[in-house]
């Protein structure tokens, strides 16, 4: 009997197992739109397709890129769970496919991210499809490292980070302040990590780095790098002559990171403000720092060697200078100032005449 049926028979009986089947098959998701890129302003349409949907709710939700951060539902069923009126959800049915789209007008750049169709089976189980939505904007640099100054002792190596978000994806360069030479070479660098080894003092200063992606205006930030040295002193005049009762300058040159602790001695003794001495410290840019220490009326006790120290939490140094007596004032000091006393008049004429003798030589000599 069976081989007698019929062919149009045969045809019913196959239509309707196969609606048996879809009624008591689950839903599925047939459709979802392909990624997205849109520019900031635009508006885009996101569709989810469901077959067999019946009585299962269906939702959108949203999560970034990297699925880092804790995901936003947007809808549950028909209804909108944000109160933005830049969404709209459309729902629509046509035979067994229920269609739902999701509608995001004045895009801005937050909206970027993956956006996740759900169709809750159960309370552990859930079928879903993403489709990623990528939104043009300019590159924003992330606050990734803990301050925008960075210190490190000198032979130390020392790690530049900068990471920006944007689409597209932004390139990143990295470039010293005047464009001075990068202490790995060249006046540029591409990539996210400025890595430099063995830091020396002269590595220390500002560094640049910038995102750049093509949309809108580059980023920038600015990072200071200070290198942690020991001591390093200069004396501009290692001998240093005066006539007694005349005031003398004399001067050492500090530079070292962090700053410094000076302090002056002669012969072994230490010096302090007061009496015959004024000691005045400048700083100066590239962690300099000048000591003077000012000698009033000089008496032959003053005469001897000078010691300049100085000392941070790196190291210390020391340099040595001597100041001398000398009959004729030093006139070459810009500060040359005397006293009133008569001993002081004896050697202003002393040296008007030595200035005299002098200025007589040369007219003989012409």
């Amino acid at each position: 009997m069976w081989l007698r049926l019929s062919i149009p028979l045969i045809t019913l009986l196959c239509v309707v197992t196969l609606s048996i089947a879809q009624q008591t098959s689950g839903p599925s998701i047939v459709f979802i739109s392909p990624e997205q890129i849109k520019d900031i302003g635009e508006q885009v349409t996101l569709n989810c397709s469901i077959a067999n949907v019946r009585n299962y709710i269906v939702g959108w939700q949203k999560s970034n890129r990297d699925r880092t951060k804790e995901s936003n539902i947007i809808s549950l069923g028909t209804q909108l769970a944000v109160t933005e009126d830049r969404f709209q959800l459309n729902f629509t049915k046509e035979n067994n496919t229920a269609n739902y789209v999701l509608e995001i007008h004045d895009i801005v750049n937050t909206d970027a991210g993956l956006y996740e169709c759900q169709i809750l089976v159960n309370s552990t189980s859930k079928i879903t499809k993403t489709v990623e939505l990528q939104v043009r904007h300019p590159p924003i640099l992330l606050e990734n490292q803990h301050t925008n100054t960075l210190t490190k002792a000198e032979g130390e190596d020392a790690l530049l980070v900068c990471r920006a978000e944007g689409y597209p994806r932004p390139a990143i360069s990295w470039k010293r302040e005047y464009n001075a030479i990068l202490p790995i070479g060249g006046q540029t660098f591409a990539g996210n990590e400025l890595r430099l080894n063995a830091l020396r003092r002269e590595d220390r200063g500002t560094y640049y780095c910038t995102a750049d992606n093509g949309v809108g205006r580059p980023d920038t930030k600015t990072i200071t790098l200070e290198v942690e040295f020991a001591p390093v002193i200069s004396v501009p005049r290692p001998k240093v002559a005066q006539a007694l009762d005349y005031d003398i300058d004399v001067e050492c040159v500090v530079q070292a990171f962090p700053a410094p602790a000076i302090s002056w001695f002669r012969d072994g003794k230490q010096i302090h403000n007061g009496g015959a001495y004024s000691i005045s410290q400048t700083g100066s840019p590239d962690d300099v720092t000048t000591s003077v220490v000012k000698v009033h009326s000089i008496a032959s006790e003053h005469f001897g060697d000078y010691v300049c120290k100085a000392s941070n939490k790196v190291g210390q140094a020391e340099a040595r200078l001597n100041l001398f007596e000398q009959d004729v004032p030093n006139i070459n000091y810009s500060g040359l100032k005397w006293s009133n006393g008569g001993s002081s008049t004896k050697h202003v004429l002393i040296g008007h005449l030595s200035i005299i003798a002098l200025t007589l030589l040369l007219a003989t000599l012409l």
